[in-house]
């Protein structure tokens, strides 16, 4: 089958499985002579940040030389997106390739065990890619959770966590303890575990998890931190790393929200775990002047600014009306925002009201999207100032017609939310 084929094979998957569970995607590992073996792997997981994070550890292990492989998800606007060796996507015709010389494993696991996820079979099409490859380190970011993730068929060098908060709920548990311990579960005998700033209650499952397994433990705040952190207006975030293995001095990240330095600390963290030794300040320069995060604290145009961000929970929600001010001078905030239909609306609508001048409620093109009637409802408790408008183009036009020159508006609630809007801002005019 040719790409276009492959994509409509793909999009015809299950886009949940029913039941969690490894066996299916194990089943097909098994066909294909376990190629997820084949090469040292790092494993990612966390409510927020881990997109980033994995991001900025692909491209720190690719300055550093290592033919590097990372699979992430979900795509902004291409399947392409998800699967890199070398931060280059995967060629339409390798996408192709891919799944066809894995199709006759996955039609006799479908055959066995019946419907296979989107999900699963993206990565056992990674998997397989960057063996054929030939990479020597590949990155996983984990899709949900970690204890029944497709991605956790790898054997991780490197374990890491970036956080912990409430999402997905419904799937991973109601708390932070029930959270951390599905995640936890990339933490496997001879890995090491690199831990993000996690609550009380959290690091202890993620302890528990590490002694259970024999794994040592690399923590932000004993281990490894950011330090002096300046955010520059417009323009990035200059700071300093307490490293494990010493100090990096006077680093600028180009990229917008103080959080994202603490993702590239924690990216520092887990290669310096991974290599076993200091990184060359020239290679850290360079991969710091190469980082791009796109949907995230994203500026794509000015006057008035517009600011794309994939905050989709809570606590991202508020990590994002800490740091905009940090990062811009405006006068009035806009936000446009459409979330998915599983989130807690309320308290995400709450910090937006509480934080916007305008709050314009709409819809992307996700079938998880929630729908402006059940945002409606919701708002009229959680906040007072609000509109309604159910076509995104029209909100996203709506509020840059309301917008001043030295008003922002912010984009945001969900990451199809942005790959809708950056079509519309970015490729469309």
């Amino acid at each position: 089958m040719n790409f276009a084929e492959a994509i409509s094979y793909i999009e015809g998957a299950l886009k949940f499985g029913i039941n969690p569970g490894l066996e299916k995607i194990g089943a097909i590992c098994e066909r294909l002579d376990n190629p997820q073996l084949k090469y040292p792997t790092i494993q990612i997981t966390g409510t927020n940040g881990k997109t980033s994070t994995t991001w900025m550890a692909r491209t720190l292990l690719t300055t550093s030389g290592l033919r590097t492989g990372c699979y992430t998800s979900p795509h902004l606007h291409t399947y392409r997106e998800r699967i890199t060796v070398d931060g280059e996507f995967i060629t339409e015709e390798d996408f192709a390739r891919a799944l066809n010389d894995i199709m006759p494993a996955v039609e006799k696991v479908r055959a066995e065990y019946g419907e296979l996820t989107e999900f699963e079979i993206l990565t056992a099409m990674a998997f397989y890619h960057f063996a054929v490859s030939g990479v020597e380190v590949a990155v996983f970011e984990v899709g949900l959770g970690g204890r029944w993730d497709a991605t956790s068929m790898v054997q991780p060098k490197v374990a890491a966590i970036t956080s912990i908060a409430l999402d997905h709920t419904d799937r991973l548990g109601e708390t932070f303890e029930e959270i951390a311990w599905d995640k936890a579960h990339i933490i496997k005998r001879g890995s090491i575990a690199v831990i993000g700033e996690t609550p009380p209650g959290a690091f202890e499952k993620i302890k528990e998890r590490c002694e259970a397994q024999d794994v040592p433990m690399i923590l932000r705040g004993r281990d490894f931190s950011p330090h002096g952190i300046s955010i520059l207006k417009n323009e990035g975030s200059s700071f300093s790393i307490e490293g494990i293995f010493g100090t990096y001095d006077d680093l600028r990240l180009p990229v917008f929200g103080d959080y994202q330095v603490i993702n590239f600390t924690t990216a520092v963290a887990i290669v310096e775990t991974f290599t076993g030794h200091r990184i060359e300040d020239d290679t850290l320069r360079r991969s710091l002047a190469a980082v791009t995060c796109p949907g995230r604290f994203e500026l794509v145009s000015s006057n008035p600014a517009v600011v794309l961000d994939g905050a989709h929970n809570p606590d991202g929600m508020a990590m994002l009306v800490a740091g905009l001010p940090k990062a811009f001078d405006y006068d009035r905030l806009l936000v446009v925002l459409a979330v998915s239909n599983d989130k807690d609306i309320e308290q995400m609508l709450q910090t937006l009201g509480a934080n916007a001048s305008m709050l314009i409620l709409t819809q992307n093109t996700s079938y998880r999207s929630a729908s402006v009637s059940r945002l409606n409802d919701i708002a009229m408790r959680a906040t007072n100032s609000y509109s309604i408008e159910a076509d995104l183009e029209k909100a996203i036009d709506n509020a840059i017609s309301m917008a001043d020159a030295g008003d922002l508006v912010c984009i945001t609630g969900s990451l199809y939310t942005v790959a809708d809007a950056r079509e519309i801002l970015v490729d469309k005019r």
